[in-house]
């Protein structure tokens, strides 16, 4: 038997993204940034650009480890890098925004059975 590191070629997360990932993950951000100096949000913040950039290029890398097996042309997946980074904030807000409403739900609740569970003071 064979030592893990051998059995797996001893590939490192920088060879990854030398064969691709990292392209994909710059495609990803270039479409986000595009969409970003486009919009005309006037809540739009350092913080919250940085955040959906980061976010495109994630959703972008996992978008090109999917179509690396589908024949296609090469046009046609850049364009499907690029449309999915440009998306890639609507489904960060939406899943933040979500997260929040249960987390806030969750501490009403123990907040409503704190309060019932006092007793009154005669």
């Amino acid at each position: 038997m064979k030592p893990v590191e051998e059995a797996t070629g001893s590939v490192t997360l920088l060879d990854q993204l030398r064969q691709g990932g990292f392209t994909a993950a710059v495609i990803g951000m270039a479409g986000m940034v595009a969409k970003i100096l486009l919009s005309n949000d006037d809540t739009m913040t350092w913080g919250k650009a940085a955040r959906h950039v980061l976010a495109a290029g994630i959703v972008a890398w996992l978008v090109s480890q999917g179509l690396k097996e589908v024949s296609m042309a090469e046009g046609l997946k850049t364009a499907c890098l690029g449309v999915s980074g440009a998306a890639a904030t609507h489904i960060v807000d939406f899943a933040i925004e979500w997260v929040k409403a249960k987390g806030q739900a969750e501490v009403a609740k123990v907040k409503k059975g704190a309060t019932r569970g006092k007793r009154a003071k005669r």
